[in-house]
């Protein structure tokens, strides 16, 4: 079945990487048809801009397949933030800088590239260099970095990658093709994507470890020529490896530039201002219990929780953890606890109390006068007298309360709620005229 058939800019897309682009040969049929679409939208999302030189549509093809050659194996796989590809017809210099170069990333929006440099590393396969490899993997590493949209796989694992590299490396004075003794992620990654392409072969002979992490962290293998280049554990031979291989990569959040949890304080927001309007006169506590146990919890659990987030990289340090648990993660655990005792409860007991005094808590608005909102009671035998918000009634509809006269009575039901406090079920007020709530 010929997938391009039916669309014909898919096709002319097809007849350029199928001359120029060897990786693209090997694929199958399902493999090319990914391959041209990620190719297309690449030809969406990033302009390719000739500074001194016309650009063709062959040009513009060949520098978007090295691209998709590159992210292949990725979920998301769009360079986020870079938006512009400018090209040059030799070797150019930077604004105010007299030095020339063939290939520089920028940490955003651009990546500029020599022409004549790219089309002999091109065209000399497999001598292990290839500046527009170089500059696309920079670029990679600097989508991190930038916070932005990232494929979450290779975010999760990049520096575990690069410990393995670390550790096989160590002792050895030149490998492959990194030069000296520069160890930045962002050198070292760039130049080893290059030899991954390019010398694949040479590279796990050379460093099995890091060749085979690399294979995982880019979700592609370069030697899986009749299988699409995927990634499968089962190609390498782990006892030869003395890093082993994870089955799955556990997802961390190092490179986010935000993470879900940052917001609980404001659904904690959320959480005590309904609390504080329909649940708080059910449950026999007051706000400073409350604020005591939120602290105090807070205070106990960080240090515990903080280990088992630290492998997550969602926080810079315990201070920061710590105030996202007591404003958020505690608060809000606690409320839906107590809240369920509402639902959730057992021995309850009916006690009555005869009632001294009733607070009238009115509000004054401007159009409508006066505005009762709440009664709160006092009883004889100081029931409740450190629990004011458990004395009090809201009135939604207040004509039926106005006319309540002492001597009167409340009947409450109150039992155990699941999280240990008292619940209040039922508030009953007993006069000779009137009995609800």
């Amino acid at each position: 079945m010929d997938f391009f058939s039916n669309n014909s800019r898919q096709q002319q897309v097809r007849n350029v990487l199928e001359k120029y682009n060897l990786y693209f040969r090997n694929l199958s049929e399902k493999g090319k048809l990914k391959f041209v679409k990620r190719v297309l939208s690449f030809e969406k999302e990033m302009a390719v801009i000739g500074k001194g030189i016309a650009i063709t549509d062959d040009m513009r093809l060949i520098l978007y397949s090295y691209i998709t050659q590159l992210t292949f194996g990725l979920k998301d796989y769009f360079l986020s933030g870079y938006d512009y590809i400018n090209v040059y017809p030799d070797s150019f210099s930077l604004k105010n800088k007299d030095e020339f170069n063939d290939g520089v990333t920028y940490n955003n929006k651009i990546i500029g590239i020599s022409w004549k440099k790219f089309s002999e590393g091109h065209l000399l396969v497999g001598d292990g260099e290839n500046l527009f490899f170089y500059q696309l993997g920079s670029a990679l590493v600097q989508t991190l970095k930038n916070g932005a949209t990232f494929d979450q796989h290779f975010g999760s694992y990049l520096d575990n990658w690069f410990d393995v590299f670390i550790k096989e490396s160590n002792g050895k004075s030149h490998v492959l093709n990194i030069i000296g003794n520069d160890n930045e992620l962002d050198y070292v990654f760039a130049k080893l994507v290059e030899i991954f392409f390019e010398k694949p072969l040479s590279f796990q002979e050379e460093m099995p470890n890091t060749f085979a992490h690399l294979c995982l962290l880019l979700n592609q293998n370069p030697l899986q020529i009749d299988q699409d280049y995927d990634y499968k554990m089962e190609f390498f031979n782990t006892e030869n490896l003395i890093y082993n291989l994870p089955k799955k990569v556990k997802k961390t959040y190092k490179y986010n530039s935000s993470h879900w949890s940052y917001y609980l304080p404001l659904l904690s927001g959320i959480l005590l201002f309904i609390f504080r309007y329909h649940i708080i006169e059910h449950v026999i506590i007051n706000w400073t219990e409350i604020f005591t146990i939120i602290f105090v919890v807070s205070i106990f659990t960080s240090p515990i929780l903080y280990k088992k987030v630290q492998e997550k990289s969602i926080y810079f340090n315990l201070l920061e953890f710590w105030i996202i648990n007591l404003l958020g993660f505690v608060p809000i655990g606690f409320l839906l606890v107590v809240t369920a005792g509402l639902w959730i409860n057992f021995n309850p007991q009916l006690t009555i109390h005869e009632i001294e005094n009733i607070d009238i808590n009115e509000i004054k608005t401007r159009r409508r006068g006066i505005h009762i909102e709440s009664f709160t009671f006092y009883f004889k035998d100081n029931f409740l007298n450190d629990y004011p918000m458990a004395r009090t009634i809201d009135i939604d509809h207040n004509e039926m309360y106005q006319n309540v006269q002492l001597p009167a009575q409340m009947k409450l039901t109150i039992c155990k709620g699941i999280a240990g406090f008292d619940i209040i079920l039922n508030k009953q007020i007993i006069t000779n005229e009137h009995t609800g709530y």
